[in-house]
């Protein structure tokens, strides 16, 4: 489909910067099947299509011992490739011209805290993602009780290029320290049998019930949420202001 015959992905209400200009006729997948970043995007004005990564975000975690905030840049990496490569093998004549991606993650206890002369020093931090189980739940949120948290989501775009593999990837990543509050064990029984926050990283989920567990927060709030809405945004007109899109395919 040629870009001039395609609906337009940019929203009306969407701010009348050059990257919306420059996107609004392109095929621009978000590769997650997450209402969260889907609801972000929308928010600032772009509806992307919908492709799903299949990958399986199953890279090794104690290769990244010690530098815990590169996993997600990795796993975010793997999935805007899976779904640049199979939506180019399936329609070669119609290959994405943006595909944007994200992981997020919840490091307990953060890394500069279990650091020489953290508070945490002495202790291993660890990664965890989308709880298993309740049980899995319920023990991470005890363990997290009265404590800070590390909430790190990498963003990566995968674009055309001209050069080999076919493709580019520029990656951002944000994070954000929650605080979680000296909660009363019933609450947080409540939290866990409520069913929320099975689906999220941390097993909590800050925007919905999960949010009464929370004290503070240090840092972006939509990034623990699953996606640095206003970062993204800053980061895509700086890249765009430095011609990093310039090899984009022509109209």
């Amino acid at each position: 489909m040629s870009p001039s015959s395609r609906p337009s992905v940019v929203l009306p209400d969407a701010l009348k910067i050059p990257i919306m200009q420059k996107l609004q006729h392109r095929r621009v997948v978000l590769a997650s099947a997450s209402p969260r970043r889907k609801e972000e995007l929308a928010r600032a004005g772009l509806a992307p299509e919908i492709v799903v990564s299949r990958f399986d975000e199953n890279l090794p975690k104690h290769e990244f011992q010690g530098r815990l905030s590169e996993y997600p840049i990795s796993t975010a990496g793997e999935k805007a490739m899976e779904v640049y490569e199979r939506m180019v093998r399936e329609d070669p004549d119609d290959a994405p011209d943006l595909v944007i991606s994200a992981d997020t993650v919840v490091i307990f206890p953060p890394e500069e805290d279990t650091a020489e002369g953290g508070e945490a020093h002495g202790e291993e931090s660890e990664i965890l993602e989308k709880p298993m189980s309740k049980d899995e739940q319920r023990r991470w949120l005890n363990m997290m009780n009265g404590r800070r948290v590390q909430i790190v989501t990498a963003v990566t775009l995968a674009y055309p290029s001209v050069v080999a593999p076919g493709y580019k990837l520029e990656s951002i990543s944000c994070s954000t320290i929650a605080n979680f509050a000296d909660n009363n064990k019933d609450l947080i029984e409540a939290y866990v049998e409520s069913g929320d926050g099975l689906e999220k990283a941390g097993g909590f989920g800050i925007q919905s019930t999960g949010g009464l567990l929370i004290e503070r927060i240090e840092g972006d709030y939509d990034n623990v949420k699953g996606f640095p809405t206003a970062p993204f945004w800053r980061w895509m007109v700086d890249l765009d202001s430095g011609g990093v899109f310039d090899e984009a395919r022509d109209e």
